[in-house]
């Protein structure tokens, strides 16, 4: 039969631990200080070795005292944030707090939840843009939505589920496409605005079939790609934007795509759920809201992008793996298939002011 130690002897030992006094323990614990002596003593018959080591001003924790604070430090914390948690959700009813990576937060996140607020007014949002990967654990979100590789770390406690790829493409501006790209000019000659946690050109210009002329020769690095098309949209660079960032300047013609190619990129957004939680009515709203707000997206972009004459290939790696381990294509909605090129080893270049079709 497991043994159960006294919750109240697990409590006086962590905070003797914590404290490093028995007299600051039983002041915390509102208790006496034999009161502290009495648990501590009663611990330590029961699991059989010492914890403490009580010297004349100081206490000092034994190796397995050490390891027993260790867990119990953690435990602890564990049902503080829970009960935080509970308590937060009963206070505030259908509340949301959704964690996002900054680029997909401020740019499609932003611009699209008001839809899903309008259409439930009794439900309110809390939103918290963060670098993507930083899953802030010490926090309690219902939702967590990051930029995943294949490969990324994965951590425990969590439900995944994968949103969807984005498509990726060169763009700038009109005049510096006419400076820069036009007219027998290389591509590795224009000033090129790269976001360092993302540097795809090459990979681009190969699945592509771009000529980029050799080694970019002038470039600026950001830390984000929302800085890049900033800087682009201003006529400063080229960079890769992707159909989420880029799309509405490339709807309303502030950006253009030169080459006239986008990329199914093999990296995702996925969303993650603590695992375990029973869904709320609110939090199975927001989620099926979700799914489908960007599937509708995902429809509008390549509706878009055909009518601009924008070519859709999709990267070799962007299918994703199932529980077994099996690749499929079940994560990308089927209209969002792109085409393979018929020929991938012709090559393509901006000689001329004129679209450049997939041949």
């Amino acid at each position: 039969m497991r043994q159960h130690q006294s919750l109240t002897a697990l409590r006086a030992f962590e905070a003797v631990s914590r404290l490093r006094s028995f007299s600051a323990a039983a002041e915390e614990l509102r208790v006496t200080r034999p009161a502290i002596s009495k648990q501590i003593a009663l611990l330590e018959s029961d699991m059989g070795c010492a914890l403490l080591t009580r010297l004349r001003k100081e206490v000092d924790l034994t190796p397995g005292g050490n390891d027993l604070f260790l867990a119990l430090k953690q435990a602890f914390e564990l049902i503080h944030s829970t009960t935080e948690a509970v308590i937060r959700r009963a206070k505030q009813g259908q509340h949301l707090r959704v964690l996002a990576c900054r680029d997909f937060a401020s740019s499609w996140l932003a611009s699209h939840v008001g839809t899903f607020l309008v259409a439930n007014p009794g439900i309110s949002m809390e939103i918290t843009s963060e670098k993507s990967g930083t899953f802030r654990l010490d926090e309690d979100f219902d939702f967590r939505i990051f930029c995943r590789t294949k490969g990324d770390k994965v951590y425990g406690g969590f439900e995944e589920t994968h949103l969807c790829h984005w498509i990726d493409m060169l763009v700038c501006t009109e005049s510096f496409a006419t400076s820069y790209l036009y007219n027998g000019h290389k591509a590795c000659d224009a000033p090129y605005l790269v976001n360092e946690r993302y540097d795809i050109w090459e990979e681009y210009c190969a699945l592509a079939g771009i000529d980029s002329g050799g080694p970019r020769r002038h470039q600026t690095r950001f830390d984000e790609t929302t800085l890049c098309l900033s800087v682009a949209a201003s006529g400063g660079g080229m960079t890769i934007g992707d159909s989420f960032l880029a799309l509405p300047a490339i709807r309303t013609g502030e950006l253009i795509v030169p080459y006239k190619i986008g990329l199914v990129c093999e990296d995702y957004y996925g969303m993650f759920k603590p695992q375990g939680r029973l869904a709320t009515p609110a939090s199975r709203k927001f989620e099926a809201w979700l799914h489908g707000a960007i599937k509708a997206h995902e429809a509008m972009v390549l509706q878009m992008l055909a009518e601009k004459g924008i070519r859709v290939i999709e990267h070799p790696k962007s299918k994703s793996e199932d529980a077994t381990g099996k690749t499929s294509r079940a994560s990308m909605p089927e209209h969002f298939q792109p085409v393979r090129p018929q020929n991938p080893s012709v090559r393509n270049s901006v000689p001329q002011r004129a679209l450049l079709e997939w041949r």
